[in-house]
């Protein structure tokens, strides 16, 4: 075999080994966590013990933990994520309508931030030392240390609230046309400032990395050769050192992406944003387990499987993996 299929081999086993620990701590963390679903849905009832009794036993709750992991396992492996008896509804189908909505969200706030960010980070290196630097450099550090609920907040209350702009909150507005291009201009309104938001946060931490990143590249022999050879600075600065600064990055945007499933959880929340952040708020708050649990898996596989896309494309970035 080659330097690259053993690569690609080694990536796939060590994904397929994540993604059985993620099920495994996933379940037993969850069911570690204090709280019973049964008192949450029918304490406050005037319902006898007994009766309790039943339900945990319709549930499958008291069963012991690791028949209640076989079960899980098993039924995982055909594709059934679970019941959930708050909500009396199919897990997948729960998910299959939140999904979308926090992909329109977090798709277009990440990418934008990746894009964003590592033109401002080769920007400020480039002028290195420079005003340019100093100002980015101050509103990336002022960016990555506001909390995203924080702005949120703010945000709503100045644009929404005072200035009457943009909706403050929910995806589309109550009783507006389902369909067509008044609809999906009205889903853009209430976008605006969640995406904002959450574009905000990710374009500190890419400009950021990307200013390091690139900062340490600039420093290499390897570009004094290039420059030796007659190369131009800028096939020098960007053709060389941008392209070998980018493992990082890609390795931080791989790492968004799969996390993005999750959602932005304080954001979706305070934007009331029906999505898989406000989802899984909701799923806590009521100790949901099959809905929390799969929330929990999904994400991680999500990040999972992103990270080996990530890793599979260093074979392409760096030769070194290629021709090993």
């Amino acid at each position: 075999m080659t330097g690259v299929a053993w690569y690609v081999a080694g990536r796939l086993l060590q994904s397929a080994v994540l993604l059985a620990f993620v099920v495994t701590i996933g379940f037993f963390v969850i069911r570690a966590a204090p709280g019973d679903p049964v008192l949450y849905l029918y304490g406050a009832q005037n319902i006898s013990a007994e009766t309790l009794a039943a339900l945990r036993q319709v549930w499958g709750l008291d069963r012991p933990l690791g028949e209640q992991y076989w079960v899980y396992v098993t039924n995982l492996a055909s594709g059934n994520l679970g019941y959930s008896q708050i909500n009396r509804e199919v897990v997948s189908a729960m998910l299959a309508r939140k999904v979308p909505n926090t992909l329109l969200l977090m798709a277009p706030s990440i990418l934008l931030a990746a894009a964003g960010g590592v033109v401002l980070g080769t920007t400020a290196c480039r002028r290195l030392g420079t005003a340019t630097d100093y100002v980015i450099g101050a509103v990336s550090m002022v960016g990555y240390s506001t909390p995203p609920f924080w702005l949120a907040i703010l945000l709503i209350v100045l644009f929404a609230s005072t200035l009457g702009w943009l909706p403050t909150q929910g995806m589309a507005t109550l009783g507006a046309s389902s369909r067509g291009l008044a609809h999906a201009l009205d889903v853009t309104r209430h976008m605006v400032l969640p995406v904002t938001v959450l574009t905000w946060w990710y374009l500190a931490a890419f400009t950021r990395l990307t200013r390091a990143s690139m900062l340490e590249e600039s420093r290499k022999p390897y570009l004094m050769t290039a420059r030796m050879k007659g190369l131009s600075e800028a096939r020098v600065f960007y053709g060389h050192a941008l392209r070998n600064a980018s493992r990082p990055v890609l390795t931080v945007l791989g790492l968004y992406l799969g996390t993005m499933l999750a959602g932005a959880v304080m954001t979706e929340v305070v934007f009331a944003w029906p999505g898989m952040g406000l989802l899984t708020f909701s799923a806590i708050v009521q100790r949901d387990y099959p809905v929390v649990l799969a929330v929990f898996i999904v994400s991680g596989a999500a990040v999972v499987v992103t990270n080996l896309v990530i890793d599979l494309l260093y074979a392409v970035l760096d030769p070194r993996i290629r021709y090993a």
